[in-house]
This record gives C-alpha cells, sequence and structure tokens, in this order.
C-alpha cells in the first residue's frame, strides 16, 4: 500500500512541478486553410515568427501585457567536451523518440485543455495576485536546501552559501518564507540549482529529448533530476505522505496557473506546437548550460 500511494503520488508530483516549464498549453482553434494561413503570414509576422527570429514580443493576457524573451540561441550540444569552439554553432536538437514524444505531447494537450488550464483560471480568480506571490516565495523558500545540496556538490560553496543565508533570513525575518528581505534587504540573490545542473557540472549528458506525462517538454538528465529530486526533496522531510504529495502538486499548479495563459496564446499561433516547444526547450537548455560553462571557466 505505501508503494502504491508513493508511486501515485509521485506522479501526481510529476503531474504539476514542471508543467511550468512545459511550454504547451493548449485550446483548439479554428482550422485556418493553407491559402488563409499563407495570407496571413505574408501581411504580418507572427509572435511566434518573430520569437525565433530573436525579437521579445508582448503577449496579451487577463493580467495585462507579459514580454516573452526568445531563447534562440547559437549552441550545440554542450557536452561536447566543454570546448568553447564545440559550444558554439547550430543547435542540435537531439529527438530520436519523436514518435512517443509526440503522443505524450497530444496526451498532455487534452489535460491542459480540459483540467489544468480551467483549474488555473479560477484559482487566478480566487486567490489574489499579491497572495499567489507570496505562496510562491515560501515554497522556493522550502527549496533553499535543496538549492544547497546541489551547488556544494557542484563545488559552488559561494552559492551554497547564499542558499543558506537567504533559507535562515527569509524563514526567521520573512516568516517562514512569505517574504523575501534576504534579497530585498541584503541583496543576497536567489541561486537555484537542480539535480541535472549539478550532473551537467560533471559532463553528463543531457541526453535525448523527451516528453514526459503531465510534466512536458524535458530530457533524459532532466527526468532523473526531477523524479529525484521529488523523493529527496525538503517538503518530504516536513510532512509525510500523502500530505507532502499535496504540497507538492500545490507548488507547481500555484507555478503554473501563472503561466499557463501565455504558453496557450503562443500554442495557437504555431504550425507544429510540438515541433515549437521542442526547439525551444532545446535551444533554451543550450543556453543555460552554455552560460553556466562559461561561469565555470570565469571562476577557473
Amino acid at each position: 500500500m505505501t508503494s502504491t500511494r508513493f508511486s501515485l503520488g509521485l506522479w501526481w508530483l510529476c503531474a504539476i512541478l514542471v508543467t511550468g516549464c512545459s511550454n504547451s498549453a493548449p485550446p483548439q482553434h479554428p482550422a485556418v486553410t493553407s491559402s488563409e494561413k499563407q495570407q496571413s503570414q505574408s501581411e504580418t509576422p507572427s509572435d511566434v515568427d518573430r520569437l525565433n527570429a530573436g525579437e521579445s514580443i508582448s503577449v496579451e493576457t487577463s493580467q495585462g501585457k507579459i514580454n516573452v524573451e526568445p531563447t534562440v540561441v547559437a549552441i550545440t550540444d554542450a557536452q561536447a567536451g566543454n570546448d568553447t569552439n564545440q559550444l558554439a554553432g547550430e543547435v542540435f536538437y537531439n529527438d530520436p523518440w519523436e514518435s512517443f514524444n509526440r503522443t505524450i505531447f497530444g496526451f498532455n494537450h487534452q489535460l491542459y485543455q480540459y483540467v489544468l488550464i480551467p483549474a488555473a483560471d479560477g484559482y487566478r480568480w480566487l486567490v489574489p495576485a499579491a497572495a499567489r506571490d507570496k505562496i510562491g516565495n515560501a515554497f522556493e523558500n522550502i527549496r533553499e536546501p535543496l538549492n544547497l545540496l546541489n551547488n556544494a556538490l557542484a563545488g559552488e560553496f559561494r552559492q551554497a552559501g547564499a542558499n543558506l543565508s537567504r533559507f535562515f533570513i527569509n524563514s526567521t525575518l520573512g516568516l517562514f518564507g512569505l517574504f523575501d528581505p534576504a534579497t530585498h534587504w541584503f541583496n543576497i540573490g536567489a541561486q537555484k540549482q537542480t539535480i541535472a545542473d549539478t550532473l551537467f557540472y560533471y559532463d553528463i549528458d543531457s541526453g535525448p529529448y523527451l516528453v514526459l506525462p503531465f510534466l512536458g517538454p524535458s530530457d533524459s538528465r532532466g527526468a532523473f533530476s526531477t523524479v529525484t529530486e521529488g523523493i529527496i526533496h525538503p517538503i518530504n522531510q516536513l510532512t509525510d505522505s500523502p500530505e507532502s504529495y499535496f504540497l507538492r502538486a500545490f507548488d507547481g499548479f500555484d507555478d503554473f496557473s501563472g503561466q499557463a495563459e501565455t504558453y496557450q496564446n503562443l500554442y495557437k499561433q504555431a504550425d507544429d506546437p510540438y515541433l515549437y516547444f521542442r526547439n525551444q526547450y532545446i535551444q533554451g537548455q543550450r543556453r543555460d548550460e552554455y552560460f553556466q560553462y562559461q561561469g565555470q571557466q570565469d571562476e577557473e
């Protein structure tokens, strides 16, 4: 029974934890003929086209305008020996499991459309933005010990010290993390580090692109990181199951609720949403790896 509850809880943890990163948010849109599409595209470029061209765009949502920055960068697979000459170049789209990934992407599409997005709309209507901000702060503070562990394992001791300071300050002066005096009073910025980031530090390849059920875009390394962090997350030390699963799910849902509408608007404009969100994810990962590598070089 314990094993079954753990498995169910872990899947629901995964369901929400990274959905904010999963760039799909799906409503169906009316069919457009090829002639109409070509005419529209010839008149004005879509937001997706502008993003792919490296431009920033503003997306109109019920919460006002949200600026979206492009993640398009000229960076290859960053695991090619950590050589700067190999880091710069064309993006390598490693997607050998595309058929499987498209199936899961379609499943996630239906989940977002009929469950998560309507729930997120109701959540934003019921809970004021200021309250949602404090909820997010509290969950980020609970995660600080995990950031500290990952930074320490990667030899990033300055960042680990910042994690420790932030956790102590925000847990006390910040009323259990509801507020962030570490940033606003002491100028100690967030230093988030995941297991995936630590594996990259040790030259572990990201592996093929992978779409996870509920979670959305990831890769082999990211999937391992997500599942492992779900097991060792500090929330599991503060509460027993199934309460810990509910808290993790709520954490992810709160994060998802603030991003769903933006990605929903982008989804509607993509000719092939699977390829668009895959490419944006992989480009973003290569960008982050590149700057992480550059940071390591500067410290040396």
